[in-house]
């Protein structure tokens, strides 16, 4: 058996740092599954791509790869990081945009201001704003979106930059009033001074330069393949039948993890990027796989496409029995996963794998074999279990939700070698 723990080794490799993001896959366990179950020139499907693991390591691999994710953030993070760009422009666009907003902060503490650059540090408005931003702060980030916006380069060069901006809202040290801001239940903390945002704007830029050349040499020297990262449902994905050579995902948590509350604080400066306000964003909440958002009416029942699986009957009764809400918001990952299985079954050539990485829950205290019920599920569907490999999460390495209210903080995870069967 393999041994998947990858202690010790480097998950930054190329882009796959560019971005903080809650949960990430490490992409040595992306690497395991596309050296096995997959050749160059393969098309690769993540269905739930999150921040791009995949994406990136297909590109470095020579695979084709093809990633969606409900959340436009993480599509955003996707795309930049599993598209390889020249330094070039980069740091012509960078250099632009940070003397800009330099010279719009020079002028502001002039008595004398121009309308047309107070319109420009103007932040933009949304609930709790001054909580967790310093005024000083709100002015920068402001001045960066507008600048960002106004970049004379190309798409993919301003992406860049919008990516630069989120990583300094979402980070272990955000610049915002928050700490923990990673993950979904983070908490106010006010600095001492307020950060210089413009100055750890260039550093960051300059930290994922690096990173991007690293990422184009390790493509150059890779096989020629053609990535794409893509907003999308997992449960209702396009795709002709049967047009993929592989399937890769790390499925959203049982209630664990909530994206739009991890995301929030960075959305109000790129909704031009992203093309979302802040509260539609936020009201598509409840409709993230694993969302414990919703009204999901007081009482509990089995669904009846459920009743001829024991386990998962099993394990939503004993739920059920403590709390009808926990059941229910349970029942409905259950529900949403076998939709997204029915779509990667379709999809996937036949006699061909999808590996799912999958991580056991707690709901109310209670263990709960999320790794267990999703074979249960995929075996209705079409996808036999081949191979079963169990791997320590790294407490080190990987950004994990926390679990106050769950139970004990996930340390273990399933990587689940599935078959879709050959055609008699």
């Amino acid at each position: 058996m393999p041994d998947l723990d990858f202690d010790g080794h480097n998950t930054v490799r190329g882009t796959h740092g560019l971005h903080a993001f809650a949960a990430k896959c490490p992409p040595q366990v992306v690497a395991h599954a596309l050296r096995y179950y997959s050749r160059p020139g393969d098309t690769v499907l993540d269905p739930m791509v999150g921040s791009g693991t995949t994406l990136v390591q297909a590109r470095i691999m020579g695979r084709n790869a093809l990633g969606y994710d409900f959340d436009p953030l993480a599509c955003l993070v996707s795309r930049v990081k599993s598209h390889p760009l020249s330094d070039g422009p980069i740091e012509n666009a960078y250099e632009d945009i940070a003397r800009r907003a330099r010279q719009d902060l020079d002028a502001l503490r002039k008595r004398k201001t121009s309308e047309a650059v107070r319109r420009r540090a103007l932040p933009p408005e949304f609930p709790n704003r001054d909580y967790w931003f310093d005024s000083r702060v709100s002015r920068a980030l402001a001045l960066l979106s507008f600048h960002i916006r106004s970049l004379d380069a190309s798409e993919a060069v301003r992406e860049f930059m919008w990516v630069a901006l989120s990583s300094l809202v979402l980070a272990r040290t955000s610049v915002a009033n928050a700490r923990d801001i990673v993950h979904s239940r983070h908490h106010h903390w006010t600095h001492k001074e307020a950060p210089d945002v413009i100055t750890t704007f260039q550093n960051r830029v300059g930290r994922m330069r690096k990173q991007m050349e690293e990422f184009r040499r390790l493509c150059a020297e890779a096989d020629p393949a053609k990535v794409e990262a893509r907003l999308g449902d997992a449960r209702s994905l396009r795709l002709p039948d049967e047009s993929v050579d592989l399937v890769f995902t790390s499925p959203p948590y049982t209630t664990a993890l909530d994206y739009p509350r991890a995301h929030f604080l960075a959305i109000p400066w790129l909704q031009e990027a992203l093309g979302i306000s802040l509260s539609a964003y936020l009201a598509r909440g409840e409709e993230y796989i694993g969302s414990e958002r919703g009204r999901l009416g007081p009482k509990f029942a089995i669904d009846s496409s459920l009743l001829d699986m024991c386990l998962a009957t099993n394990v939503l009764t004993r739920i059920g029995a403590t709390s009808a809400r926990q059941a229910n918001l349970t029942q409905r990952y259950l529900l949403d996963m076998r939709k997204a299985i029915r779509v990667m079954t379709r999809v996937l050539r036949s006699g061909r794998h999808a590996v799912l990485v999958v991580c056991p829950s707690h709901v109310r205290s209670m263990n709960i074999p999320t790794h267990d019920l999703l074979v249960e599920l995929a075996t209705r569907e079409g996808l036999l279990l081949k191979k079963r490999h169990l791997r320590t999460i790294s407490a080190r390495r990987r950004v994990m939700p926390y679990m106050r209210s769950f139970g004990r903080r996930m340390s273990t995870e399933y990587v689940l070698v599935l078959q879709k069967s050959t055609r008699r």
